[in-house]
């Protein structure tokens, strides 16, 4: 009989055969990594956990067929990973959409306290009128109001100048732009435009003066809804005073 190796001798079968990658372990892979992607998207948030979970469960049903079970593992992987990430990235969305979505024309203040703790009505201020943002001004006076509270606002109390107040109107101007510029540009656009007019009010240069002014200026939300683009600039004493500042060289 032929031997080993002579022509003709039989050859044994090889004990180690390749085993192919499981195709169903591949498409499970490649959809969940699809999926993620999209879940990603706050656009396409949805479509994408549908895909993460028919990924996740082609990887799953590819373990029990025949083939390596890599891409099955890497599909069930990439899945519950990629569902945490997308997870987390859709709560910061949530977060800065509430962000913006809070707040509307002004500061929320409080009213100033009673001795007893309990807020103060500002209509109840002696001699206040209660008026609205747009319909303030240039001299109107305002008494003190501590401006910490939670509640938005939308009058403020003004009061007869020899009444004993802090703050007073000196100017007010409209802002140019068409589209909202962002907080950022109003404020340093509040600032410089307050700033030029403080001198000719108050009759000193703002470095020279131990007076302040502050400013009011339209919200995205007051922007968009009621077309507010007016800047209201407010000089104030950190005293009470009465009379107009106009004028005080202080």
């Amino acid at each position: 009989p032929p031997g080993p190796g002579s022509p003709g001798a039989p050859t044994a079968a090889s004990s180690t055969t390749a085993r192919r990658p499981s195709i169903p372990g591949l498409v499970g892979f490649a959809v969940a990594l699809v999926g993620v992607v999209l879940a990603c998207v706050p656009l396409t948030a949805p479509i994408g956990w549908v895909v993460v979970a028919a990924g996740f469960v082609v990887s799953l049903v590819s373990l029990f067929l025949r083939g390596t079970k890599w891409p099955g593992i890497a599909g069930l992987a990439v899945a519950v990973l990629g569902s945490t990430l997308a997870g987390a990235v859709a709560l910061i969305a949530v977060g800065l959409t509430s962000v913006e979505a809070s707040g509307d024309p002004v500061p929320s203040p409080s009213a100033p306290a009673t001795e007893s703790g309990s807020p103060v009505d500002p209509s109840t201020i002696d001699g206040a009128e209660m008026v609205a943002f747009e319909d303030l001004e240039v001299g109107d006076c305002l008494p003190y109001v501590d401006y910490t509270g939670e509640d938005t606002i939308f009058e403020l109390p003004v009061v007869p100048c020899d009444q004993p107040h802090t703050d007073e109107v000196y100017f007010i101007y409209e802002v140019d732009d068409q589209t909202f510029p962002g907080e950022s540009a109003l404020l340093d656009e509040a600032w410089d435009g307050c700033l030029a007019q403080f001198e000719g009010f108050v009759g000193v240069p703002y470095e020279q003066s131990e007076l302040d002014f502050y400013s009011y200026q339209p919200t995205k939300a007051s922007w968009t809804r009621a077309g507010d683009r007016a800047i209201q600039c407010i000089a104030y004493s950190y005293d009470d005073v009465t009379g107009t500042l106009r004028g005080a060289a202080r």
